[in-house]
């Protein structure tokens, strides 16, 4: 099987790449066969129906997920073909089953219809509208940027840091210093290696607490802290700039807002649509029977079961 496969890569990714560029094989195009149990391209997309949209033509640039789907549709299509032979399609639940598997495939396909209409809907007014009356809450939030070094625990007691920290806050005072040539001497901050000690303008909530209440008292460029302490050792900052809270401008919002907004659509339509089928006036539930279903419990059985010892433990 896995020689056969290999063998057959080439040929469905060949087919995959003309896919993608608008070409396509016959839907009756063998792909796999043995005998009675045939797989053909119609087969492969019918499959493809189970992935997102979206990503269909990536999940085909692939021979190997390709070659894989083909695999296991010919796996099942003759394993399938097993059980009928052995009448396991003849047991009334089984098919009951089989054509609940159907409905729920057309259902998931009609819910992707009702996504797709709306999506088709110009919501830009929309979006304009929630823009304006939520515009007062729709602003970038302050950002501050700093220069950053971290004296930590790590192999010495607080005291230890405390007194290291100062040192270095002393150096960083100083006539000429090179604050980030001190961070690459002397921090410790994990992400030193990536910034430098540089870390640019963040949110103030991205620091914690002690750190966080430093820089808001901080507003002189080039102004470094004291020493700040925090859980994870002394931190000196340097204070580069702060940017104040921002309102966000509607080209800003606009995908955000009109995605928001489509998916709440979409919500609404599905569930309307659902309501309308549960609320039809000729439904009719038959809860007496629906009840018969439900297995009783034996409340001395359950309070048996709870007294009994539990297994052992393997070894």
């Amino acid at each position: 099987m896995n020689r056969i496969l290999h063998r057959l890569s080439p040929l469905v990714f060949a087919a995959c790449t003309l896919g993608a560029t608008g070409a396509a094989l016959a839907p009756d195009t063998p792909l796999i066969v043995d005998g009675p149990i045939v797989v053909d391209a119609a087969d492969f997309e019918g499959n493809m129906l189970r992935i997102p949209e979206a990503r269909r033509v990536e999940f085909r640039t692939s021979p190997d997920r390709v070659s894989a789907v083909v695999d296991n549709i010919f796996v099942t299509r003759a394993l399938a073909a097993r059980a009928r032979e052995a009448g396991l399609d003849k047991d009334p639940a089984v098919q009951r089953r089989m054509q609940q598997l159907q409905e729920g495939l057309l259902a998931d396909l009609y819910m992707q219809k009702l996504e797709k209409e709306a999506n088709k809907m110009d919501l830009d007014q929309r979006a304009r509208e929630i823009y304006k009356a939520e515009a007062a809450s729709l602003v970038r939030p302050e950002s501050v940027y700093i220069q950053h070094i971290l004296i930590g625990l790590k192999g010495r007691t607080p005291e230890m840091a405390a007194e290291l920290a100062k040192k270095v806050r002393a150096e960083a005072v100083a006539d000429n210093a090179d604050f980030l040539a001190l961070a690459d001497k002397y921090s410790e901050d994990p992400d030193k290696r990536r910034n430098g000690g540089d870390l640019g303008y963040n949110s103030p909530t991205s620091f914690v607490d002690p750190v966080r209440k430093a820089i808001a008292a901080m507003s002189r460029k080039g102004q470094v802290s004291e020493p700040v302490q925090s859980e994870f050792g002394y931190h000196i900052i340097r204070f580069i700039d702060r940017k104040p809270p921002q309102p966000l401008k509607y080209e800003d919002v606009r995908k955000k807002l009109i995605d928001a907004e489509s998916e709440k659509l979409q919500k609404q339509r599905v569930d309307a649509v659902v309501a309308a089928v549960r609320g039809s006036k000729t439904v009719v539930v038959h809860n007496e029977n629906v009840d018969k279903l439900v297995v009783p419990i034996d409340p001395a059985e359950l309070e048996r079961k709870a007294a009994e010892p539990a297994p052992a433990a393997k070894k």
